[in-house]
């Protein structure tokens, strides 16, 4: 008696249903809330709920089955292009227009391999030749889904039947507000691009854009419009979907570290680390389930991530930090969307994405942080700016004093040093000479020197000492010293060279030394050379008006003390002129480009005819001009001429 009780009542119902069929509105839209029966596979058909998930009425998945509805279409004689919303539908559907099929997304067995669609808002079109036009019209809609995790069926919102292009519309009004939004996101992330290439902020600015973007392609796969125009599958797109969600909070929490300037922690780092892996695997093509079991995971470490960020809010305050404040509202306005939006999705699955505000005011209070601080810190630099400024200042007056101190030293040094080198032309029977000496600064490492032998031989020493400036000015001395005090002992040219290597290689060792030595005697007219790593002389034969440049080989002063010197003897002759020099004549630069002995070799045979004098000042006018007037060494030459 009971179930024939059930039975009647049932009958009844759906009797009832029949004689009060939903009427509907061609030029409008019509709800449909009522009227709805569910008949799973194999079972017998119930009266069903939409609006309300199949899980919170007894259908646990997997579930497949049909949604039945029965409604009036009615008479006109202009009929607008009619529809069906059904707003998101778990997992996979496919509608029927009596009997036929007019409308599926995704799929599902038999006959086919299951691919859900979550995110699509369905609006299916109902086919003018397939209504029934003053009668009763039967819709069915198949559904099948399996994952553990979702409610399943029509649970969003109740269909609503009727204008397609109003339905249309409605779609394109929920699509717009949330495009809208993130087009003030895609803002936001302008901005933060702005100021990282401005270097304000950077690190907080990128922390900010990548939270932004991700906020981006979070929500533009909920987007009809993505599905319909980007022609991205839907295995796609939900990648994205997860990756970008995942990513989210952990983009968030970086944020607030970067503009608390607070460092993370082990424990931060940890969830940081455990977020990406969840997003690295939600980029593989994984079953649904494994995606929703991450997310699960995700929510989890949801929870430690919303709660470092307060400790980090709350740790920032403490500190009196006035960013704190201003943020920690932000990011209570995101808690409390998130936690709301998270618990209704778990409970019925109707996500209202009530986050997005929250995340939206964050972000507004994010940029308004960051300009507080850029503001903080362009105030603070200005104050150390000014109190640099007057360390400067006094630094300056201070280095000032030392620099004139030690121009004043380096110029008493200048004149020491001038002294040190011969003032007159020695007297020397049958000889002529000339000598010009350009420091690159006040002092420099070059040097020149004779001993007056006797009225007919004169020993005389050319050397370079490696380096400039003072330094190299104090070992020139040294060298002369030691020439002076060797030259009471012998006048030959190599045995000098060998006692002052032998005295400078414990005094000079790290400063290398190159020298030419020569012995002029009138009276044998002859001339003895011996070099030490020296630039070879140039000699001017008076007999045959020809140049040509010595061949002489030594090694440097002050390296070695076993080192051995050779001397090079030639015959003298009136007219001859000989041009000892260093280095700096020949390696005077201008644009890279040495002035070379070529050139040297120019000067000397284009001005063989003038004295000696006027040679030097033509050599120098040229080395000087060459140089762009700025010597890149010292430059010390001197003319012999036999007479």
């Amino acid at each position: 008696m009971f179930y024939i009780a059930i039975l009647t009542i049932f009958t009844g119902f759906i009797m009832a249903i029949e004689a009060n069929p939903l009427v509907i509105k061609p030029a409008g839209t019509t709800s449909a809330p009522d009227g709805w029966t569910f008949a799973a596979e194999g079972l017998e058909p119930v009266p069903i709920q939409v609006g309300k998930s199949l899980a919170s009425q007894g259908f646990k998945p997997p579930t497949h089955g049909k949604y039945h509805f029965t409604f009036f279409f009615p008479k006109t004689e202009t009929i607008l292009a009619q529809g069906i919303y059904l707003n998101r539908v778990q997992e996979a559907d496919k509608i029927f227009l009596n009997g036929t099929l007019i409308g599926k997304t995704g799929s599902f067995p038999p006959g086919e391999k299951y691919s859900p669609n979550w995110y699509l808002k369905r609006l299916y079109y109902l086919p003018d030749s397939l209504l029934k036009k003053g009668e009763l019209n039967t819709l069915e809609v198949e559904i099948y889904y399996q994952n553990q995790t979702f409610p399943g069926g029509l649970f969003r919102t109740i269909p609503e039947i009727g204008n397609l292009d109003m339905l249309y519309s409605h779609i394109i009004k929920e699509d717009g507000r949330d495009f809208c939004i993130i087009m003030l996101f895609f803002g936001i992330g302008a901005y933060q691009i702005f100021s990282i290439l401005l270097r304000r902020q950077p690190k907080a600015n990128l922390y900010l854009l990548c939270s932004s973007m991700c906020f981006v392609l979070w929500r533009l796969p909920l987007l009809n419009v993505t599905h319909n125009f980007s022609g991205l599958e839907f295995n796609t797109l939900i990648r994205v979907f997860f990756i970008f969600q995942t990513l989210l909070p952990a983009a968030l929490l970086l944020f607030s570290y970067s503009i608390f300037r607070d460092p993370l922690r082990n424990k931060e780092i940890a969830v940081v680390g455990l977020v990406v892996i969840l997003a690295l695997i939600q980029v593989f093509n994984i079953e649904y389930s494994t995606r929703i079991i991450c997310l699960r995971i995700w929510e989890f470490s949801l929870l430690f991530l919303v709660a470092f960020v307060i400790t980090g809010v709350i740790r920032a305050a403490k500190q009196k930090k006035k960013e704190a404040s201003i943020l920690g509202i932000g990011f209570l306005f995101l808690c409390i969307g998130g936690v709301t939006d998270i618990t209704i999705d778990i409970t019925t699955g109707k996500n209202i994405y009530l986050s997005q505000y929250g995340f939206l005011v964050l972000m507004i209070l994010s940029a308004v942080t960051i300009s507080f601080r850029n503001a903080k810190n362009e105030k603070e630099l200005s104050l150390l700016t000014k109190d640099l400024e007057a360390r400067v200042q006094i630094r300056t007056e201070e280095l000032r004093k030392k620099n004139n101190n030690l121009e004043q030293d380096l110029f008493f040094a200048s004149q020491l040093q001038g002294h040190l080198l011969p003032k007159d032309s020695p007297s020397v029977k049958g000889l002529n000479l000339f000598a010009t000496y350009l420091p690159m600064e006040q002092v420099g490492g070059d040097l020149y020197d004779w001993v007056e032998v006797d009225e007919h031989q004169l020993l005389f020493l050319i050397a370079d000492v490696a380096g400039h400036g003072v330094p190299a000015a104090l070992v020139s001395s040294m060298v002369k010293v030691q020439f002076r005090e060797i030259a009471k002992e012998t006048q030959n040219p190599a045995k000098v060279l060998l006692k002052m290597n032998q005295a400078l290689v414990f005094l000079v060792s790290k400063y290398f030394i190159t020298a030419s030595c020569a012995l002029f005697d009138t009276k044998k007219n002859q001339v003895i050379i011996s070099s030490a790593g020296h630039p070879n002389p140039l000699i001017y034969n008076g007999d045959d008006s020809k140049f040509s440049f010595l061949n002489l080989k030594g090694s440097i002063l002050g390296w070695r003390e076993s080192f051995q010197f050779q001397n090079w003897t030639q015959t003298i002759t009136k007219g001859d002129r000989y041009f000892f020099y260093t280095d700096g004549v020949t390696e005077a630069r201008a644009d890279g480009k040495l002035f070379g002995e070529s050139n040297l070799l120019r000067l000397l045979k284009k001005t063989k005819s003038k004295d000696i004098q006027a040679v030097a000042e033509v050599v120098q006018e040229e080395i000087t001009k060459y140089s762009d007037k700025e010597l890149k060494d010292d430059v010390t030459y001197v003319i012999i001429e036999i007479i």
